[in-house]
């Protein structure tokens, strides 16, 4: 008969205190403070809720990762008031107000992380073009640089502020139009295969994902090899109007969307996307963390209806400390 020893190579433990979940995965010990048998495993991945923003809103953009994120710009509601350049910075637990952008924007997406995003195009308040802007962040204030060479709203940005992609979005057209970002200047590269906005987009300049986005919904996901744009495995959800995505090729997420409201997240192992844990809080049009995985990601914002402040925070996997029972 197989023993615990045998499998493991030791014997079960005893201690007056609990290893932490991920320490003790996979094993079993001898709760002497409590007289419990006890044993570690790993869960699914899932959505915590973090600190709510200071100001609710849609359309905003946002860059970083869950545990330092940066939100920017969108719109609040009731009119021209309501288009806003607030800028707010997260640190894992709550939302302080910063410098503003230089101009408005609603339906812009970031990239970078918290010191150092970028933010490129959009639009101001109702009747405004498209615009070309582009605007940096170090850390403290954001400066105007390079103008994209086609102006646009609903564009997805991925990279860093030296080295970034900018595709799609609206002129006010659908537009298939990709621009590179070398930290100085945009210059035109390959179009995507569909012209469309409101992807869910994540990646570098040289490998990147725009999955889903209107006209929509749709399942179509299109990868970027740093020169040219080829159709890869769809999602399982269409979404038109995204609500958030993060990652790099090899490890993403995608969050929420439209139709209605979703709350559908499915992550991407380099090979298949996977149906996980569902958003708390079903919405679209948020801003989220650009990330490095599948691992961890954050979304806040977004619209629910009207608009929410409400922030979520995904960790995958999850570690649970179990108890073992007889009955």
């Amino acid at each position: 008969m197989a023993t615990y020893k045998g499998i493991k190579g030791v014997k079960v433990v005893t201690k007056a205190t609990d290893s932490t979940a991920s320490e003790a995965t996979g094993t079993v010990w001898y709760n002497s403070t409590g007289d419990a048998l006890k044993y570690s495993i790993e869960g699914a991945g899932a959505w915590a809720s973090g600190g709510n923003m200071n100001t609710a809103r849609r359309y905003l953009a946002g860059a970083g990762v869950y545990t330092a994120a940066l939100g920017f710009g969108g719109y609040t509601g009731g009119g021209a008031p309501g288009y806003v350049r607030i800028t707010e910075l997260y640190d894992g637990t709550s939302w302080t107000e910063v410098a503003d952008l230089n101009s408005v924007r609603i339906q812009v997406y970031g990239a970078g992380i918290s010191t150092a995003a970028l933010c490129a195009g959009g639009r101001g308040q109702p009747g405004s073009s498209a615009k070309a802007v582009t605007e940096t962040w170090n850390g403290t204030s954001w400066t105007e640089v390079a103008d994209l060479g086609t102006a646009r709203y609903a564009n997805v940005t991925a990279g860093t502020t030296t080295a970034a992609i900018t595709a799609g979005g609206m002129d006010p057209s659908y537009t298939a139009v990709t621009e590179s970002w070398n930290g100085s200047a945009w210059t035109e590269v390959g179009d995507l295969n569909v012209a469309g906005s409101n992807f869910g987009g994540f990646g570098t300049s040289t490998a990147a994902f725009m999955c889903n986005g209107n006209p929509g919904p749709v399942t179509t996901v299109e990868s970027w090899n740093g020169s040219s744009w080829a159709e890869t495995t769809d999602t399982n959800t269409g979404r038109s109007d995204n609500g958030g995505a993060s990652g790099i090729t090899t490890a993403g997420l995608v969050y929420g969307g439209s139709p209605s409201f979703k709350a559908n997240t499915e992550s991407w192992s380099g090979s298949a996307w996977t149906e996980v844990a569902d958003l708390s809080t079903a919405r679209r049009l948020a801003g989220s963390g650009t990330g490095t995985e599948n691992t961890t990601a954050i979304i806040f914002g977004g619209m629910t209806p009207p608009g929410t402040n409400v922030t979520e925070e995904w960790a995958d996997p999850v570690y649970t400390i179990k108890t073992v029972t007889v009955s």
